[in-house]
């Protein structure tokens, strides 16, 4: 799992572009990581201003990670908050649908995130938590929308199988 000073560090390894908030300032600031030095954080936007700011102070910070010019995704520390497993029974949850279903829940979210959505093992992670509950409900969702209807013709069958009583009586009618 990776905290906050983790990822910035990889952030300054990689020279990733990022988009952070800092105590005290209501808008977000992007730039890229240029250096971590004695618990500060160098930044120098797209103006070539560079910028510095104390670690402790960064409310919320992203990585901007761009795989081709239409997908570009957000990768936070706060995702390895979340336990690995559960990301990759997520993927796993996805993968055990049948691939029509799988293009749906693509294509879905792809409309409501506005970029193109891929569901595996090593681009999970690139997406933020906001996205990743978006996608884990939506699954989960069709599952438990599955199981439903299952469960339900499961029961139907059952009861149309029982040996119930043809006639209901109350009260005298029993001894008749």
């Amino acid at each position: 799992m990776m905290n906050k000073r983790q990822f910035i560090e990889m952030t300054v390894k990689e020279q990733r572009s990022v988009v952070f908030k800092v105590n005290n300032q209501d808008e977000f600031l992007r730039g890229v990581s240029r250096e971590l030095n004695e618990g500060y954080l160098f930044v120098e936007t797209e103006e070539g201003i560079n910028f510095k700011f104390k670690m402790d102070d960064i409310i919320e910070i992203y990585a901007i990670k761009s795989s081709s010019p239409k997908h570009s995704a957000i990768q936070s520390h706060s995702l390895m908050k979340g336990s690995k497993d559960d990301l990759e029974n997520l993927v796993l949850q996805f993968e055990s649908l049948n691939n029509d279903v799988q293009k749906q829940i693509i294509s879905s979210l792809s409309k409501v995130l506005g970029k193109q959505v891929i569901i595996s093992k090593m681009d999970i992670t690139s997406y933020n938590l906001s996205e990743i509950e978006l996608i884990a409900n939506t699954i989960n969702g069709y599952i438990l929308t599955i199981k439903t209807l299952d469960i339900r013709s499961e029961l139907l069958e059952s009861y149309n199988n029982m040996d119930l009583p043809q006639k209901t009586c109350f009260g005298k009618g029993l001894a008749e």
